[in-house]
């Protein structure tokens, strides 16, 4: 489908700061109304809210509601690395595209018109799908990845980024169609206040899915747990070295015995794609929270937030909900 042009503003020194975006976001602390600035001794930019102070300096076009990376220091390094292996347009798969529908109640050609939050939207592999159909989406991530998303969907001018924390989203109440997140409330440090933080954020009627980490493999969850106190004080070169075993491993795991035993002791990604399964299994070991759920306790985070007609999807634990109109 054809990019649909939006009205913008140009910084002075070329960095575009899309007014559909501002129009959209609000103040983090206050929900009050966010004013861009200008501040010609500097050269750069700002939004600020009148009420409580709060100032974002907008760089690269986008506004950062964070002065680091926090937490998600890993996922800044993951997709600086892997920055356009798992995008369709790169890859030339429809495998994002097939996720995406697996999330959604509905064909993805209803997209069109829609307003979507992608809430830790990674390199953009779903933003990218989302904006193809012909929907404003908007994608939120604490991580740098935040800046190999924009590069990524620079040909999309419907397609806008923020860096913010999930828990404290700069958007107004009431705004999006549909918000999903989808394999990373689990990598926040308390999965249900991101969630709770989410749903006010969309429209009465609109919809959110999101997927998080099963914990039904007893076995793959302990191991992983027990390697991840060692992965985590790693550095980060040396994890992505050793996930490198993973392209070997895997034709060994594929072996009946000797992948049981495998899986057990040190878990990888079965990925057929090898870059895909380094991919995979660096971003298994590296993050610093990750957490595993039930389809009972998701659920009542659906519940706890009023969401009706709740529905379970079939990837790992992964439903959907609508707010009610």
């Amino acid at each position: 489908m054809a990019a649909r042009g939006v009205d913008s503003a140009t910084h002075p020194g070329g960095v575009i700061m899309n007014q559909v975006l501002l129009d959209l976001l609000a103040c983090p602390t206050c929900q009050g109304t966010l004013h861009r600035e200008h501040h010609p001794s500097s050269n750069q930019e700002h939004v600020t809210c009148g009420t409580c102070q709060v100032r974002a300096p907008i760089i690269q076009g986008i506004p950062r509601f964070v002065s680091s990376d926090g937490y998600a220091q890993s996922f800044s390094d993951e997709w600086q690395r892997f920055h356009r292996t798992q995008l369709d347009s790169a890859n030339g798969s429809t495998r994002s595209a097939q996720r995406l529908q697996q999330s959604l109640a509905f064909p993805l050609t209803a997209l069109e018109g829609k307003v979507i939050l992608d809430a830790g939207c990674g390199m953009g592999r779903f933003a990218e799908v989302a904006a193809r159909y012909g929907a404003t989406v908007i994608g939120v991530d604490l991580s740098y990845a935040i800046d190999v998303a924009a590069a990524n969907l620079a040909s999309w001018p419907q397609a806008h980024f923020v860096q913010a924390n999930l828990q404290q989203p700069p958007f107004r109440p009431g705004t999006f169609d549909l918000i999903y997140s989808l394999g990373v409330l689990h990598h926040t440090p308390d999965p249900p206040a991101s969630f709770a933080a989410l749903v006010p954020l969309l429209k009465p009627g609109g919809t959110i899915s999101i997927t998080v980490y099963s914990r039904y493999n007893k076995i793959y969850v302990a191991s992983t747990t027990w390697w991840r106190r060692l992965t985590t004080r790693l550095p980060r070169p040396w994890v992505y070295a050793l996930s490198h075993l993973a392209i070997p491993l895997y034709h060994l795991y594929r072996l009946p015995l000797i992948g049981a035993v495998g899986k057990a002791v040190w878990p990888i990604s079965l990925e057929p794609d090898p870059v895909w399964r380094v991919l995979d299994t660096f971003d298994c070991y590296t993050p610093t929270y990750q957490f595993y759920y039930t389809h009972p306790e998701v659920y009542r985070w659906f519940q706890a937030a009023g969401l009706t007609d709740i529905g379970v999807l079939e990837s790992a634990i992964s439903f959907i909900g609508t707010r009610r109109s």
